[in-house]
């Protein structure tokens, strides 16, 4: 007589059982064990460390630029000189582009690789070339005047203006 049907089936399904689990396990010991060889932490002070703000401070006779990079690629100027402080953000500082901040006496600032230099021009026929120093920019404003246009000067000569807005002298 010999085995019913039944019981080989039943075996049969037990051994598959037993098996995927062993497998199952098995995958699993290896993906812990993998997992453990990534040092997390590393990955981690890794994306930190790529995610990380910057600032420094670039300091002109008596003013000071304090220049921000964001991980999000957000540059920012504060320029501070004495009087009111100012600030101005660009999206993305390219090599050609600037970005400026106009003081009570000054205009400051950041300039891109490629920026050769930044004139103010000013009320009253004036005009003053900023010190570029690392990245940043200033220039004072004699007190009897006003900025009214800035230009960024190009390392290949060419010149782009800016209107700065009139404020109310009060």
């Amino acid at each position: 007589m010999g085995i019913p049907a039944c019981m080989l089936r039943w075996n049969r399904d037990r051994v598959l059982a037993v098996g995927g689990l062993a497998l199952g396990l098995a995958a699993a010991s290896i993906a812990v064990a993998s997992g453990l060889g990534a040092h997390p932490a590393r990955i981690g002070q890794a994306k930190a460390a790529a995610a990380t703000l910057t600032r420094h401070s670039v300091q002109f006779d008596r003013a000071q630029v304090q220049v921000e990079h964001r991980p999000n690629g957000l540059s920012c100027a504060t320029v501070t000189d004495g009087g009111s402080p100012a600030r101005s953000c660009l999206g993305k500082l390219g090599a050609r582009s600037i970005t400026y901040a106009v003081t009570d006496n000054g205009v400051g600032g950041l300039a891109g690789a490629d920026v050769q230099a930044v004139i103010v021009r000013l009320t009253r026929k004036g005009t003053v070339w900023a010190t570029l120093q690392d990245g940043a920019f200033y220039a004072a404003v004699p007190p009897a005047y006003r900025p009214r246009r800035v230009i960024k000067v190009l390392r290949d000569g060419s010149r782009q203006g800016f209107s700065v807005p009139i404020s109310d002298p009060s």
